[in-house]
């Protein structure tokens, strides 16, 4: 909902706007926390587990924070967290390239837990 919302009000309805946003952050903003992005650590191919770990700090830390269940949620709310969405959405991207490029450029390791 917060990526609809966003599209809708900050991208004037133009989902091709926020993904150019977001590249350009990757390649200006963030392109320092790239390379880290990409490691999977211990030379494995794919790690789920350190994907998913993130992602529910990620979670409790500000996606939960401050929000009453059944409460109708701000834009305070809403602007807060935005660049921590988008910022997820680069992440995994590049993710997604990066284990697609060691799965066809390697034998597959996954990292255990």
């Amino acid at each position: 909902m917060i990526i609809d919302s966003a599209v809708k009000t900050l991208y004037g309805s133009d989902l091709a706007t926020m993904i150019q946003a977001i590249q350009r952050n990757i390649t200006d903003a963030w392109s320092n926390d790239v390379s880290s992005w990409k490691n999977c650590g211990h030379n494995q191919t794919v790690c789920p587990n350190v994907y998913a770990s993130e992602s529910v700090r990620m979670a409790c830390k500000f996606a939960y924070r401050n929000a009453t269940p059944g409460s109708t949620l701000e834009d305070e709310y809403f602007l807060t967290r935005l660049p921590i969405v988008e910022k997820r959405l680069a992440q995994g991207g590049i993710r997604l390239a990066a284990v697609l490029n060691r799965l066809f450029n390697s034998e597959v390791k996954i990292a255990q837990a």
